[in-house]
């Protein structure tokens, strides 16, 4: 039997500190002071324990290296092979230090850097403003032929204008024009003939102009026509689009009642009529339907109608291809027209009630002007955006039709340049966010009698007369455009004097003198203003009475910001109703 008992053993060595050695340090191995650091103590002679290291602590951290370079044994001392890294150093003359600062020359190297830099800086900015200017030079040459183009589109706009006139300012083009060629010829006359010769080319001249005034006649005829045709269905197609208005949350509604779908009919029958290029077979066919259509009414117009209808489908069926039928066909169109005006007042000839108390939603309405006025020429009764009104007027009395016929008799005056100048002068404004009215209140007869009789049709700077380069703007750019704040100059001009602080620094005194004597002669002539005024704007007209002449500043005053506020965003007005017409 085997009986194993546990053995402790105790160590019993002695602890010493640490008191110092030595460490590598590339393989971290400690190397310690053997008297010191071991144990137990050895007798050992008194001489080999009493000494410094040993009986004295002192810490050091030092970095020692054993030299490595050494040369390759040899067999004689005087001959070795040394590194490749040793260096050889000879001693040469001694020299002094001004002869060393002579020959290292740090001045002149000082010198040539600060001038190879100089011309690099240069360069630099050579290149810089060289690439500046090529860049200024093809923004000037875009921008000139940007004008270039635009003046071109311009007289092309009026070239088109010549050949198919469409307003009243196309015709007084045509009429200028026909006096500017009598004058040169005029002239010219004097200047080749005698008397006797005189008064035959006023002769041939003579009858030159009433060829001419005639041809502008047919085509003011032939505009009339076209706005005619256009007029007299205007009450069909107002009703053709469904009603529409704002609903919740800002949301678009439409509703097509039936009397839309009515005039939609109502149109599509129009529409048929006014078509000639369609075969005899078609167009009788068409007849017919209309007929049959209108024998359930019993009223004078769709009698008259009937009969006109009948008597083209007996001309188609005899087949009378030779005979012109323009004008008969011209007679159904008004004749029909005018059933569609007075169609709603023949149902009460009829003996059902409920088909009576309907009729007044079935109508068709014409758009009704709500604010009139009597003309005192014509007599007639037109909205108050159809008279002519200008900065220097009392009262309204005359349309837009009289004036002109009046001024036709005495002479024609083309107001193209001058609307444009002053529908530059009214973006100007919007652009600056100007709340003056001043710009709005103003008319074309205003800017002709500002841009001649004040500023004498020419640039103050440069006196060019050529009214397509002329601009009128802001004299002092820093307060709003008036009469007697503005400077007619070229478009370049107006450019550069857009971005003049000073005025007094560029312009000369006499210049500078004529400008605020122009200024004061603008505050004289337009001393009073109208006592109505307009400005129309894609959506509404706003129109200003005033009771009493007032002076230009008291009026802006007054009115300012009105014509600022109309909105260009698209207001869907509330639907039609009955009460708002009167019928007879």
């Amino acid at each position: 039997m085997v009986r194993y008992d546990s053995v402790e053993i105790e160590d019993r060595r002695v602890k010493k500190p640490y008191l110092g050695g030595w460490k590598h340090k590339i393989t971290q191995v400690e190397y310690l002071n053997a008297e010191s650091q071991t144990g137990p103590l050895i007798r050992k002679p008194l001489k080999e324990k009493c000494s410094k290291e040993v009986q004295y602590i002192s810490w050091t951290e030092i970095s020692t290296q054993t030299p490595y370079h050494h040369s390759t044994q040899m067999a004689r001392p005087d001959c070795f092979i040394s590194s490749e890294t040793d260096t050889y150093i000879t001693s040469k003359p001694y020299e002094t230090y001004e002869e060393m600062m002579k020959r290292l020359d740090y001045d002149g190297k000082a010198r040539i850097i600060q001038k190879n830099y100089k011309i690099y800086k240069l360069w630099k900015y050579v290149k810089q403003y060289a690439r500046e200017y090529r860049e200024l030079a093809k923004q000037c040459r875009f921008y000139e032929a940007e004008n270039i183009l635009l003046y071109r589109k311009r007289h092309q706009g009026e070239i088109i204008r010549r050949i198919d006139p469409k307003t009243r300012l196309d015709f007084d083009l045509l009429y200028d024009l026909v006096e500017k060629w009598r004058r040169d010829h005029i002239e010219c006359t004097k200047q080749l003939f005698f008397r006797p010769g005189r008064c035959a080319e006023n002769y041939m001249i003579l009858e030159k102009m009433v060829e001419m005034l005639n041809v502008i006649d047919q085509k003011r005829q032939a505009v009339r026509k076209r706005y005619r045709n256009k007029k007299r269905v205007k009450f069909v197609t107002a009703n053709c689009k469904p009603i529409q208005w704002n609903g919740y949350k800002n949301i678009l509604l439409e509703m097509d009642t039936m009397r839309n779908q009515k005039a939609r009919e109502l149109k599509t029958i129009y529409d048929s009529l006014t078509n000639y290029h369609i075969t005899h077979g078609e167009r009788m066919e068409i007849l017919t339907m209309l007929k049959k259509s209108l024998e359930v009414h019993d009223c004078v117009p769709a009698f008259n109608l009937i009969r006109l209808l009948d008597e083209e489908l007996i001309y188609l069926a005899k087949g009378m291809k030779n005979m012109p039928l323009d004008y008969f066909r011209e007679k159904i169109i008004y004749s029909y027209l005018n059933f569609l005006r007075s169609s709603h007042s023949c149902c009460c000839a009829r003996n059902d009630e409920n088909f009576c108390k309907s009729v007044d939603d079935e109508k068709l309405r014409e758009p009704i002007e709500p604010k009139t006025r009597l003309c005192s020429g014509c007599l007639k009764l037109f909205p108050k955006h159809k008279f002519t009104v200008h900065g220097r007027m009392k009262r309204i009395y005359t349309c837009v039709g009289c004036t002109w016929l009046r001024e036709r008799n005495i002479k024609h005056i083309n107001y193209d340049h001058y609307v444009f100048l002053l529908n530059c002068v009214r973006s100007e404004e919007r652009k600056r966010g100007s709340s003056s009215a001043i710009s709005f209140i103003m008319q074309k007869h205003d800017m002709y009698h500002l841009v001649n009789n004040i500023w004498h049709g020419h640039s103050a700077v440069s006196e060019n007369a050529d009214l397509f380069l002329l601009r009128i703007v802001r004299y002092n750019m820093n307060e709003e455009w008036s009469p007697w704040n503005c400077i007619l100059l070229t478009e370049e001009e107006a450019a550069v004097h857009s971005r003049i602080e000073n005025l007094a620094d560029v312009y000369s005194k006499p210049l500078i003198e004529r400008v605020l004597l122009a200024h004061q002669l603008a505050k004289n002539q337009f001393k009073y203003v109208r006592t109505h005024s307009f400005v129309e704007d894609r959506r509404e007209i706003i129109y200003i009475d005033s009771t009493r002449c007032r002076h230009l500043r008291q009026f802006e005053k007054d009115f300012r910001e009105k014509f600022h506020k109309i909105s260009r965003e698209v207001i869907y007005k509330p639907a039609i109703k009955v009460d708002d017409y009167l019928y007879s």
